[in-house]
């Protein structure tokens, strides 16, 4: 009996063992059949690929057809109006997102890399480096930035939106050595300002910084495209900001492209404007305008400067109205002033009402030619430093001298004042103010659009006597 039993149980390890080594050779047959239906697979793929010339075009479309848009996530299309994601998605913050450099072909990478670069000898000031490493990112609402330079736009950009918002956009100061931020409008077009209070009531660009002082103007509305602005920051006082806050209705369409560049004091010390100054030109000639000029009527309640780089070899900076420009500031007369016809001096222009072009010692040049044939004796030119009416004319400080001579400067005038330069001895920074009073009437408050030019001729100042 035992021994049967032994007998038995050693026929049983004799099956298990027969049937562990069928096990194993139908899994190494099974594993060699997977092998050979993948290489085929593989075969005929290459075969298709390089029949069609599509060097992996048709795969690459099954797989972007299996995923979902990004804009059709959870079934449904994104909203106009979206918020952008936090920081913590990364590149998600961005319009434009980066694709990871191993699934990007070679020819891909160079197209893109010489896209790259062409836009940051663009859009990269000479002195910054870090920000040309990729291509400035666009940002939208409720969005904040340290980048040298930056780019905030309207949530649809290129793209016009319509929607009632608040969108903000803060720009936080890191380095120690900024002392400045420059926004380029490079679009901005808004509703304008109240017709008749001259204020932002609708759509408005808002403007704080952790300086107590101001700068000149709060609030910002209009077609301003091509516009610049400056604004100080103190990153040394620790926690340096400043929010743009964009405030938008229904009213009517609106788009925006703010370029913002932080301005480092140190490195580029030819950058950085004056303090106390708006606007700052560095070309020896340019010109001016007044905010909202191509919406036809400037804001109540500004009081900013405009300030002009001062070249080498100049006495002198010339201003006159641009040819076909149309000129219009309140003055005492308001609507029954006849177009085309300026003022200059304080009655006119600061007594009754009080908006003005401030432009220090403006006259009328008399001109080489007038100081030769009196026979390079001294010549009495007068002077006058605010101007408003319907055109920019140097002979108005003239016509308000003679008023003042025969003590009657509240007379009638001969309206004879047309259009005509308006030229600036004044030692030391070149500084023109535009003041605005509380109430401002569309069709008659346009605003300005003036020329300048720095010039080193007719700089025979001691044989005029103002």
């Amino acid at each position: 009996m035992f021994s049967r039993s032994r007998r038995l149980s050693t026929e049983a390890l004799n099956m298990i063992r027969i049937n562990k080594c069928t096990l194993v050779l139908v899994m190494v047959m099974c594993s060699c059949c997977v092998t050979s239906i993948k290489l085929d697979e593989l075969k005929n793929d290459k075969n298709q690929l390089g029949k069609t010339g599509g060097g992996g075009s048709s795969v690459a479309s099954t797989r972007a057809a299996s995923r979902p848009a990004s804009g059709d996530r959870d079934g449904a299309p994104m909203a106009k109006h979206v918020v952008n994601k936090s920081s913590a998605d990364g590149e998600e913050t961005s319009k434009t997102r980066a694709v990871p450099a191993d699934a990007q072909p070679s020819a891909l990478k160079s197209t893109m890399s010489e896209k790259r670069a062409d836009k940051c000898k663009e859009k990269c000031p000479a002195n910054i480096k870090e920000c040309c490493r990729n291509a400035i990112a666009e940002k939208s609402c409720h969005n904040a930035t340290d980048d040298p330079v930056s780019y905030f736009v309207n949530p649809s950009y290129p793209n016009e939106d319509w929607d009632s918002s608040f969108c903000d956009f803060r720009v936080d100061i890191k380095n120690r050595n900024v002392c400045q931020l420059r926004l380029d409008l490079e679009e901005f077009s808004l509703r304008g300002p109240h017709k008749y209070l001259g204020s932002c009531r609708q759509d408005r660009l808002i403007i704080s910084t952790t300086l107590p002082n101001g700068i000149g103007i709060t609030e910002l509305c209009g077609n301003n495209t091509g516009q610049h602005l400056y604004f100080p920051v103190d990153p040394k006082a620790g926690g340096s900001s400043v929010a743009l806050m964009m405030m938008t209705s229904q009213s009517s369409r609106y788009s925006w492209k703010v370029r913002i560049t932080q301005i480092d004091c140190l490195a580029d010390p030819q950058a950085v404007a004056p303090t106390g100054c708006l606007q700052y030109h560095t070309s020896l000639s340019g010109t001016i305008q007044s905010f909202n000029y191509a919406g036809g009527m400037y804001q109540s309640g500004l009081d900013y400067a405009v300030c002009i780089k001062r070249s080498v070899n100049t006495c002198r900076v010339e201003f006159q109205q641009v040819p076909g420009s149309t000129f219009g500031i309140n003055s005492m007369e308001g609507p029954s002033l006849e177009e085309g016809i300026g003022r200059a001096g304080e009655v006119s222009c600061d007594l009754v009402t009080h908006d003005y072009l401030h432009i220090p010692g403006g006259m009328l040049d008399i001109g080489e030619e007038i100081l030769a044939a009196t026979g390079n004796v001294e010549v009495y030119t007068p002077t006058a430093e605010k101007f408003c009416g319907r055109s920019l004319s140097g002979l108005a400080i003239q016509e308000f001298a003679e008023k003042i001579k025969v003590n009657d400067p509240l007379g009638a005038q001969d309206n004879n004042t047309i259009a005509t330069p308006v030229t600036s001895y004044a030692s030391g920074p070149i500084i023109v103010r535009f003041h605005t009073d509380s109430v401002t009437v569309r069709e008659r408050d346009i605003g300005f659009s003036i020329a300048y030019q720095q010039l080193g001729t007719g700089c025979n100042k001691n044989k005029i006597r103002r």
